[in-house]
Formats: C-alpha cells, sequence, structure tokens
C-alpha cells in the first residue's frame, strides 16, 4: 500500500499532462490571436511552457520513483548525509541561465509592445477609465483626431485631449470600439483602485494605477472583424467572435463583473459610422435629460 501512493501520484500527473497536451483540440487553450503583435507574445508563452514542462516532468518523475522506490520498510534506516555542493550549484546556475535566456529573448518583444517611445504613430485614440466595477471609454469624435496624418498635424491637441475631457467627446461604458489594421493609442487611467486592463485577443495586460495615465497601444490584424451593421435594428451586433475586456487584478467584492467587448469593424467608414450614430444617441439622452424625460 506504501507503494500504492506513488502509483496514484504518478497517475495524476500523467492525467494532467494528458489533458494539457489536447487542451488545443478541445478548445481549452489561448483564445483567438487577432492582434499584429500576438505572434511574438505567444512565442514567448510557449518557450516559457515547454521549459517549465520539461523541468515538471523531470522534478515529479524523480518524486515517484522515489516514492516507489524508497518507500518504508521495516527495519531499513535512511541514510543520511550533510550537504551536496555540486547539486546545489548545479541547481542554483542552471535557472540563473534560464532567467538569463528569457530575459534576452523577450527584450525585442518588450520594448515593441511596452515602451512609450517605440510605440507606432496612432491612427486612432481614446482614454479608458477604470473604476470599481466597469470601464468607461472617452472617444474623440473631432476629425482632427481620426487617421495618422491627422494626428501628427495635431500632436498638441492629441496632447491636451489625453489630458482633459472634451465637450463633444462620445463616452461609452464597457465597449472598446476600433476598426482593424488600426493603430490604436489608448490612455489607461482608474479612479479608484489597481485594476488590469485585459484584452485576451489582443494579447494585451496592462495594470492601471492610481494617479498615472499609462500609454498602451495595440492594432488588429486585417480580416478579424468581429461586429456586423443590422440594416433591421439599424444597430450594430454584438462581436461575432467572444473578444472580451476584463480586469484582470482583484479589485473588490465586483470584480466577477468588470466586464466588457472588443468590438473590431472591418474599416475606418464602418468605425465612423458608428460613432455618429453613438453620438446622436448620446446627445439625445443629453437633451432628454435636460428636459426632466425619463
Amino acid at each position: 500500500m506504501k507503494k500504492g501512493w506513488s502509483i496514484f501520484f504518478g497517475v495524476v500527473i500523467a492525467g494532467i499532462t494528458g489533458l494539457t497536451a489536447i487542451s488545443p483540440w478541445m478548445g481549452w487553450w489561448l483564445p483567438k490571436n487577432l492582434c499584429v503583435f500576438g505572434t511574438e507574445t505567444d512565442d514567448l508563452f510557449y518557450l516559457i511552457l515547454w521549459i517549465v514542462t520539461f523541468f515538471f516532468l523531470l522534478t515529479e518523475g524523480i518524486l515517484v520513483y522515489a516514492l516507489f522506490r524508497f518507500a518504508g520498510e521495516p527495519g531499513r534506516r535512511a541514510a543520511y548525509f550533510h550537504g551536496a555542493f555540486s547539486l546545489e550549484l548545479i541547481w542554483t546556475l542552471v535557472p540563473a541561465v534560464i532567467l538569463l535566456f528569457i530575459a534576452f529573448t523577450q527584450v525585442q518583444a518588450w520594448n515593441r509592445i511596452k515602451v512609450a517611445s517605440r510605440m507606432p504613430p496612432p491612427d486612432q485614440i481614446m482614454e479608458v477609465s477604470a473604476r470599481q466595477f466597469e470601464w468607461r471609454v472617452r472617444y474623440p469624435t473631432d476629425p482632427r483626431f481620426l487617421g495618422q496624418d491627422a494626428l501628427k498635424e495635431n500632436a498638441g491637441a492629441v496632447e491636451a485631449w489625453g489630458k482633459e475631457a472634451q465637450f463633444d467627446d462620445l463616452r461609452v461604458v464597457n465597449q472598446i470600439h476600433i476598426w482593424e489594421g488600426s493603430s490604436v493609442r489608448v490612455h489607461l487611467k482608474t479612479r479608484d483602485v489597481i485594476h488590469s486592463f485585459f484584452l485576451p485577443n489582443m494579447r494585451i495586460k496592462q495594470d492601471a494605477l492610481p494617479g498615472k495615465t499609462i500609454p498602451v497601444w495595440f492594432a488588429a490584424e486585417k480580416d478579424t472583424f468581429n461586429t456586423k451593421y443590422n440594416e433591421k435594428t439599424g444597430k450594430w451586433d454584438e462581436p461575432t467572435a467572444d473578444c472580451d475586456l476584463a480586469c484582470a487584478e482583484l479589485c473588490g467584492w465586483g470584480h466577477y463583473k468588470m466586464r466588457g467587448k472588443l468590438y473590431i469593424h472591418k474599416d475606418r467608414e464602418d468605425y465612423e459610422k458608428w460613432l455618429k450614430q453613438a453620438k446622436e444617441e448620446q446627445d439625445r439622452h443629453a437633451v432628454d435629460s435636460a428636459a426632466g424625460q425619463p
């Protein structure tokens, strides 16, 4: 029975490994990548995964073998020895070398994705303000803020827009709207505690810190638009792909419901059509509220 535990742990580990191996074919794996730099992020993930998998199987295999081979027997005394310098040196140097390898491997991707000075010129800007427990998104409706050339020509206006809301801005809750191929620049803020801006399909995860405005960028690949205009209802349907906007930082009792959607329009024209319609709807509600109507 004492050796039975080693068999039990071996079966459990084999089962876990087997389920992990078949998970990509069962739909249990990463969400579909829709971002231009998603492949780089995924490659780093798989590199680390394979390294961790190798050492997990190695150490657990040794553990199961030791449980089986050296199960307790009446009258047998355990051997005792103090220290193993060579072994300790090996298991210190090997992780150190692996960590250095990963550090140098990820530098290029980190610079491209995270370093503000290396972010590409945006085609589209927006402000995402996190709060318990929703995402409030502010879009400019002024034509000066649409398109890369316009943004370059109005760099000062763009900076001012990021610092202070404008009277003609569009404000929506829990909706990120972009068009495929556009380079999107997000001014990320939080109004209360730390939140984490997470777009799984864009391979973006960035903490929002109180008192800071953090630049974030991403761009959807071509042929990935996931929302369509419904001519019958005059509205944009829910995304056809399950593109979520989530908070990846425990931020309070309502953390579970801090969830939105990513809408990818097929082109800038379709995006501007949505922007105009949403702005008209916002203005109509503002007029109704001012008139005291529900």
